[in-house]
């Protein structure tokens, strides 16, 4: 296994990215996509993800071609799910990638990236389930416990991409962004976001907790607030709006867009507030105002790039453990909301400010 601080003599012509999901995750990615296309302007750059996230990146400036898979059919239909896989390994293989660069670096993409048929294989040190089997050369980090973005940025320097870590980039559907704002230009600025839940439950402050906040976020800006996020949001959001004030214009948009329409309402915020979230890392490279708490992850890990002082962490012992489930929770009880009410005010403060 090859390694190197710089990949010299490859040819750039055809590369192929390798990032299926989540949402957050491909957000951290985009720099690294960004470095990349600065750098080789004159490449085919051809991106595999998930079909669920595969309107992220369609009509992406930086990308030429989406090749997308349903991963859930395996579960559906054996028979299916091979035949699509074959098709897909057909379609990859025609484009003729000269390099293929797995940013997932698990066993179903190191598979992937072998059967790319690309003559330099890319992956990551901390690959997982032995797909490093699968590469020709591995991306090493000068040190342990790098944030998500800077990661990738190694990967782009192993590449040739020189510099400070470029900004991110959503592209905005304009006729979902036309759509959200028939629904929302009525409503009093400045438009306070709020994306409640997250996959893990470990990740998730209380409804009642994002109500109080929002509510003096409200209250010291007269603005409105519009909550946020997927179908499985929809429950927390449902709560918040329930626990505001009566007179406090609300909308509860969770599970009544789609994943486009998501990133239009995000690009129409004022402010953020998220839990560490596929949604969260949108903001961030929407350069929004973030406002977030954070329980077990680290933000210096996987928190907003560039807004780690935006967030407040929860100081016991067991903080960052990245547990899935937990028993106790007692983050809960030590990261309550007046503990994210100074960062509240210093982010309205400096939103005024900017408007003087």
């Amino acid at each position: 296994m090859k390694a190197s601080f710089i990949l010299k003599d490859f040819d750039p012509a055809r590369i192929l990215i390798i990032k299926p999901s989540a949402i957050g995750d491909i957000a951290n990615s985009l720099p690294f996509l960004r470095g990349i296309r600065e750098t080789y302007p004159q490449s085919k750059i051809s991106w595999l993800v998930n079909q669920s996230y595969e309107t992220i990146l369609t009509n992406h400036l930086d990308i030429n071609e989406v090749f997308s898979f349903d991963r859930n059919i395996w579960k559906k239909n054996l028979g299916k799910g091979l035949s699509s896989s074959w098709k897909l390994i057909q379609r990859i293989r025609a484009l003729r990638p000269t390099l293929t660069i797995d940013l997932q670096c698990l066993l179903r993409t190191g598979i992937l990236t072998r059967l790319s048929g690309a003559p330099i294989r890319v992956g990551l040190e901390d690959c997982r389930e032995g797909s490093s089997y699968f590469y020709t050369h591995l991306v090493n980090y000068p040190a342990k416990g790098m944030h998500a973005v800077e990661r990738y940025w190694e990967a782009a320097k192993f590449l040739g991409c020189k510099g400070e870590i470029p900004p991110a980039s959503f592209p905005v559907d304009e006729t979902e962004n036309a759509n959200i704002l028939k629904l929302i230009s009525m409503m009093p600025k400045p438009w306070i976001g709020c994306c409640p839940g997250a996959r893990w439950l470990t990740k998730q402050w209380p409804s009642s907790y994002y109500a109080k906040v929002l509510q003096k976020a409200q209250s010291e800006t007269s603005g409105s607030i519009i909550l946020f996020g997927g179908n499985d949001d929809n429950k927390n959001a449902s709560e918040i709006a329930t626990l505001l004030a009566p007179e406090t214009p609300v909308i509860n948009l969770a599970g009544k867009t789609s994943l486009r329409g998501l990133i239009a309402v995000i690009s129409q915020m004022d402010f953020v507030f998220s839990n560490d979230t596929g949604p969260l890392h949108i903001a961030v490279a929407q350069k929004k105002n973030i406002i977030a708490p954070f329980l077990c992850t680290k933000v210096e890990w996987n928190g907003p790039y560039g807004q780690f002082h935006n967030t407040v962490s929860t100081s016991v012992p067991c903080k960052g453990s990245y547990l899935t489930k937990c028993p106790k929770m007692i983050c809960l009880d030590d990261l309550v909301p007046e503990k994210m009410f100074p960062l509240v005010e210093s982010t309205i403060q400096a939103w005024k400010a900017s408007k003087t």
